[in-house]
């Protein structure tokens, strides 16, 4: 079998595989809670790392091609390496659901935290491969226990993360109706309470595999179509698209094609060191923006944190495209620190936006665009690159800056469309507070105990609704 050819074929298995059952798997975990599905990907994957290994012992008798398909197919239909991130993060976001209430804006530092720890676990694992590698093995057998190593060192940390999961995570999901606040209001206001409801019974048909197949798949447009207050639906998608725009303008595979070649002339070991500085700032970023922010009072910090990040990284990417010098292209690392607050940022801004009984089915879109941007970035990319080499090696950077550059001003105007509604939902959590206070005295004074009984949404003043139907544009 031709090494191109099946290199194809195991990531379009794995690929086509993975976009079907990750919406499935996004939705049972909306619907049923995190920690089975997440046990489920965490087991696919670890699975598929011990075919690896197997892989690696079994070279010499049996064809390599039979284990790798074998992992690719089970790591595929248990969601892909992307929804396994996925949903690991959505169980941070459910922990850190108090700080993403309506009327708040602070990045969560779990979220921060969780992202810094998913980064440098990447950049421990190359830099251990690159450890793990034999440059000029001095007998066969010198890169096949290289092999046998690092595949070990995987299942061990698979193993690890899989019994971690099953005795230490908790259940941050228990399904309920968990929609907005005003949707509340409104079904309180409007709504008669039918017999069936009150009763609390729910008939439920048997369905067949292929029948809860799709509507698991069709669930995920739910996410994106559902009506929301003002602009949300819309910014919503928009962000989507934003999200999707800024991955195909991010190929690192060109960057080394741009330093291997002159003015620069770069080595491997050269490269080695750019990309661990620049991975180690990145991941520092994803804590020290948070933190920085915090010291801010000011609505949508998660929003600016994007503006801020994407236009560093556009910044960047205009540097290098017209870099002649290596002092040039380390000086491009610094604003490596500013490009790690986008991805705790969109982990805190997106999930804003949906209640918590969709934060999965938002996170699968996410994984899916992350699984196929790179794939049409490289094609897209590497054309560019193979055009221009001749009269501008680094044109291909130019044109992923100008993309950057339409995020920044998208993403602006996200910021300014959400913004009526940021301010509502601050209005709206002032009014609880206060009616919770008068409430509280007032029970003070009848019973002479000071008792402040939590917020519902019962307690809100009837012209609230009114007011945020008058204040929004709903779509």
């Amino acid at each position: 079998m031709h090494l191109r050819s099946a290199s194809n074929a195991l990531q379009l298995t794995s690929g086509v595989l993975a976009m079907v059952a990750a919406p499935a798997i996004g939705t049972w975990s909306d619907r049923r809670g995190r920690k089975t599905p997440l046990l489920y990907t965490l087991s696919g994957f670890f699975i598929g790392i011990v075919f690896q290994l197997l892989a690696t012992l079994t070279y010499e008798h049996i064809c390599i091609y039979y284990w790798l398909f074998a992992s690719e197919l089970v790591v595929g239909l248990t969601g892909g390496m992307g929804y396994m991130f996925g949903v690991a993060i959505t169980v941070v976001t459910d922990d850190s659901r108090n700080k993403l209430k309506p009327g708040t804006s602070t990045v969560p530092m779990r979220i921060g935290v969780a992202s810094f720890l998913q980064s440098l676990g990447t950049l421990l694992g190359t830099l251990g491969t690159s450890m793990l590698a034999v440059q000029n093995p001095s007998s066969i057998d010198e890169p096949k226990y290289s092999y046998i190593k690092a595949a070990l060192i995987q299942v061990s940390a698979g193993a690890s993360a899989v019994i971690y999961t099953f005795f230490m995570v908790r259940e941050t999901h228990f399904p309920h109706k968990d929609v907005y606040l005003y949707n509340r209001l409104e079904k309180q206001q409007s709504s008669p309470a039918s017999p069936s409801n009150s009763a609390g019974i729910q008939v439920e048909r048997t369905k067949s595999p292929l029948t809860w197949l799709r509507d698991n798949v069709s669930a995920i447009g739910e996410v994106l179509l559902q009506k929301r207050p003002g602009w949300t639906r819309c910014c919503l998608i928009m962000s989507l698209l934003l999200v999707m725009v800024e991955f195909l303008a991010l190929d690192p595979s060109l960057l080394l094609l741009l330093l291997k070649r002159k003015p620069f002339s770069w080595s491997d070991k050269m490269f080695s060191y750019l990309s661990l500085l620049r991975g180690l700032l990145f991941s520092l970023g994803m804590v020290i923006c948070p933190l920085i922010f915090m010291l801010f009072h000011c609505l949508g910090k998660d929003s600016l944190m994007i503006i801020i990040g994407i236009g560093a990284s556009a910044v960047s990417y205009f540097m290098i495209a017209g870099a002649h010098t290596t002092e040039e292209i380390f000086l491009t690392t610094l604003f490596a620190i500013f490009c790690g607050a986008i991805g705790p940022a969109y982990r805190s801004f997106l999930p804003r936006m949906v209640p918590k009984d969709q934060t999965a089915r938002l996170h699968t879109v996410c994984s899916l665009i992350m699984a196929t941007c790179p794939m049409l970035s490289a094609a897209v990319f590497n054309s560019i690159y193979t055009a221009s080499v001749e009269w501008w090696p680094g044109f291909a950077f130019f044109v992923g800056g100008i993309l950057q550059v339409f995020v920044v001003i998208g993403q602006g105007c996200v910021h300014m469309l959400m913004r009526p509604q940021w301010l509502l939902e601050k209005s709206l959590k002032e009014q609880v507070m206060i009616h919770r206070l008068a409430v509280g005295s007032e029970l003070s004074r009848n019973d002479g105990d000071i008792v402040l009984p939590s917020a519902t949404v019962s307690d809100l003043p009837s012209g609230a609704l009114e007011k945020q139907r008058r204040s929004s544009n709903p779509q």
